[in-house]
């Protein structure tokens, strides 16, 4: 129950944190710790079928995907929302995982494979609640194994024109439900799903230093994370803290405790800009418009922004010093694909600028490369706004870095970086570790278009598929590098795929496909597993 709420004082912002206390009064304990097998994802596959648009339910309830009614996070699903098959699985799976825990909680009798994944196929479309509160349970717990298959049958009625009325549907899924139940053989191999560690954390502990926050994640008494905020921003805080969905308690430490040692993650939040971005903004770079031209500024900056533009592929004719018709409209359209069309004003002004340049300052490598061409995939001790980490996708040509993309992979709270064979299926983790060889690009509408026609949503309009190489073998398949095309709405992070943040970034990464065609992705998370780069590819 609430028992108070602390304010905490950032930098001159108050940040209202509202603590919980469960009741921790003794009960019984559950004698079931099973997890789901796929004989559950099947069964619940076939009755429910997969939408990527959300859609309304007779009950007037939005869904999406097979059946999810609440993202992992706690939101619910709204009117336009759009996913992609990877993330619909994993929406599937997560649900599954916390119906399971809910049972293992509930049952104080032994089961079965087949029982238990019945019981928690009813579940996914019943609800936690209801089957708490549920005959078919008590008589479970009581040892009557056949009374409780009998109930089943019983929740088969939808509500129609406010009167229950018999579902064939249902009628159809609690018999199959019961069937597996009582099924005495043909058990599923568990699956078992690690949680991820920002799922995992109960309590946030604060300590103030001179200049920021510093923020401590707990899993009971073990360090989860340690986070050091680097903005004071009310809607940054906001988003630090939606990052950690089962936290139950925010503690302000005394001011003579010690920081616990580790290695800290930056978070930056929305508007902190990076270095490249501070370098620009001190150029003092000028308002550019239509009609203007470098005969009366005091440099050559329409050269360089059409030069620019060029190197982005938006500016399609040679750089001429003149900002005429061509190179507003390829001003717009770097707007609309990067900043959006609220900011698509044809005007090149400081946020556009930095756009531009967002990505292409490469700074010096301090790791020794690998000769050969090929593409690298690793992490920073940063996070973006939705708490996903920043990633670097580097293009190394003939053993010299010659250029880099921040992308990002997983799902936010499901940042566990893993090797492969410890990387599951489901998971909505990032890719794993390890060598993974680049197909061909492929295009939704056409070679080279970036508008109209996207593959599904959350995919757009162009991706790459890899493939894992080892060492060894993973449950991960389906792995893409494609445009976070939800980034910015409802749905940032992929389901496990790299996800480029726009169309100008991705335009870069088919620059330098096109530029040596590399095969080799080295995805290293420093976890010891990935193979050491070579000149041959695969």
């Amino acid at each position: 129950m609430p028992v108070g709420i602390q304010s905490l004082h950032v930098k001159g912002i108050n940040v209202s944190v509202s603590i919980k206390i469960t009741n921790s009064c003794c009960h019984e304990v559950s004698i079931v710790d099973m997890s789901f097998s796929f004989n559950c994802i099947e069964l619940i596959q076939k009755f429910e079928g997969c939408k990527l648009e959300a859609y309304l339910e007779p009950a007037g309830v939005w869904t999406i995907g097979w059946g999810t009614t609440y993202y992992p996070d706690g939101r619910m699903v709204r009117q336009g929302d759009a996913i992609t098959q990877e993330e619909a699985d994993g929406f599937l799976y997560s649900e599954c995982h916390k119906n399971a825990r809910s049972v293992s909680d509930f049952v104080k009798v032994d089961v079965n494979q087949n029982q238990f994944d019945a019981l928690v196929s009813f579940t996914y479309n019943i609800g936690v609640g209801a089957l708490k509160d549920s005959t078919l349970l008590r008589k479970l717990n009581k040892g009557d194994y056949e009374g409780a298959a009998d109930e089943f049958k019983r929740w088969n009625k939808i509500v129609k024109d406010g009167q229950k009325v018999v579902s064939p549907g249902l009628v159809n899924r609690r018999n199959a439900e019961a069937a597996l139940f009582r099924k005495p053989d043909g058990f599923g191999q568990p699956i078992k799903l690690e949680p991820s560690p920002q799922y995992s954390v109960s309590l946030l502990e604060g300590y103030r230093t001179e200049k920021n926050l510093v923020v401590v994640a707990y899993h009971n008494e073990q360090v989860i994370e340690i986070v050091e905020l680097k903005t004071s921003l009310p809607d940054d805080v906001i988003d630090f803290f939606k990052q950690y969905p089962k936290a139950k308690k925010f503690d302000i430490a005394p001011a003579n405790k010690e920081i616990p040692q580790g290695k800290r993650i930056i978070f930056n939040g929305r508007q902190a800009p990076r270095k490249e971005e501070e370098n620009l903004l001190k150029r003092s770079q000028p308002l550019l418009y239509k009609g203007m031209s470098d005969d009366n500024l005091p440099g050559h900056e329409i050269r360089e922004l059409q030069t620019r533009l060029q190197e982005l592929d938006y500016y399609k004719s040679e750089p001429d010093g003149i900002f005429g018709n061509r190179t507003e409209k390829a001003v717009r359209e770097f707007q609309v694909d990067v900043l959006g069309y609220a900011e698509a004003d044809g005007k090149v002004g400081p946020k556009t600028w930095a756009a531009l340049y967002s990505n292409a300052e490469i700074p010096s490598d301090k790791s020794k490369l690998s000769p050969g061409t090929y593409l690298r995939l690793t992490k920073t001790n940063r996070k973006d706004k939705y708490g996903c980490f920043v990633l670097i996708l580097k293009y190394i040509k003939d053993g010299q870095l010659k250029g880099q993309l921040e992308v990002c992979s997983g799902k936010p709270g499901k940042q566990f970086f893993r090797t492969g064979s410890k990387s599951k299926s489901g998971s909505m983790e990032p890719l794993p570790e390890g060598k993974w060889y680049i197909k061909d690009i492929r295009w939704a509408g056409g070679k080279d278009v970036y508008s109209g026609t996207i593959f599904m949503p959350g995919v757009g309009p162009v991706t790459t598929p890899v493939i894992y190489k080892g060492p060894g073998e993973t449950q991960r398949s389906d792995i893409e590098i494609h445009i976070d095309w939800n980034r910015n709405n409802h749905s940032p992070g992929t389901a496990g795929c790299i996800g480029v943040k726009n169309i100008a970034d991705y335009k870069i990464l088919v620059g330098w496909l096109r530029d040596t065609d590399p095969r080799d992705l080295y995805v290293d998370w420093d976890l010891g597993t990935c193979p050491k780069p070579s000149r041959k590819s695969i």
